[in-house]
């Protein structure tokens, strides 16, 4: 699910920067060439906004379509394993703290710390946008809270 993005988006635009939306077909052919499973909704919101810069320190990578690198799911995911994460897993986001997904299965995690096996699970991006992005940015920007 990604309603809880899409809302803080539409309801303060000023702080979401998005890119052109994906093909979904271009997604998956992407995604069978690369031989990994994107997270469905990471697909989703790929086809639907695009990737993203948000909070002004966040931002949501993608598998192509823009022309700096490190917006670039590829780029970013080689420096990491360059630097110890498993190559098992692919950086969707970086920011306050870096998140990835498992490429066998889509799950999406967090990496709180320098240690790439230190990480954090989350069921799904709207879980992981509240507990990793919002939570932190919600009081600084205004955010409505979350009942």
């Amino acid at each position: 699910m990604i309603d809880l993005i899409l809302r803080d988006a539409a309801m303060y635009p000023r702080l979401f920067w998005w890119t052109t939306p994906l093909s979904i077909l271009d997604i998956d052919v992407w995604e069978r060439e690369h031989l990994l499973v994107f997270p469905r909704d990471l697909k989703e919101l790929w086809s639907s906004k695009g990737g993203a810069d948000f909070f002004e320190t966040e931002t949501i990578l993608q598998p192509f379509g823009v022309k700096e690198e490190y917006d670039l799911i590829e780029p970013v995911s080689t420096v990491h394993w360059e630097r110890g994460l498993s190559q098992d897993f692919c950086v969707f986001h970086t920011g306050l703290v870096d998140s990835v997904f498992r490429k066998s299965n889509g799950a999406i995690f967090s990496l709180p710390t320098d240690d790439p096996t230190q990480m954090t699970p989350f069921r799904d991006l709207n879980e992981w946008y509240v507990d990793t992005v919002r939570s932190v940015y919600e009081e600084a920007y205004g955010l409505e809270a979350l009942v």
